[in-house]
């Protein structure tokens, strides 16, 4: 005789179990890929030193002609 154990059926998962393993599974996946860009960013930037950045503004040269001259 067979047991009972060998005929068990399965159910299906409880209502909205898929969308939940899904959207964990995709969570994961998104902070992995992020926190490995943010290495790579992290990497760039930590070879680049200063970096060179055009915003940085040249300190003012004494032969400046901006007509604020005490010179008549």
């Amino acid at each position: 005789m067979a047991s009972a154990s060998n005929n068990t059926t399965s159910c299906p998962p409880k209502r909205g179990q898929i969308k939940a393993q899904i959207f964990g599974s995709l969570a994961k996946t998104a902070v992995s890929a992020s926190s490995k860009v943010g290495k790579a960013v992290g990497r760039i930037i930590g070879e680049g030193g200063n970096g060179g950045t055009a915003s940085s503004t040249p300190p003012p040269s004494p032969n400046s002609s901006d007509g604020n001259s005490d010179v008549s």
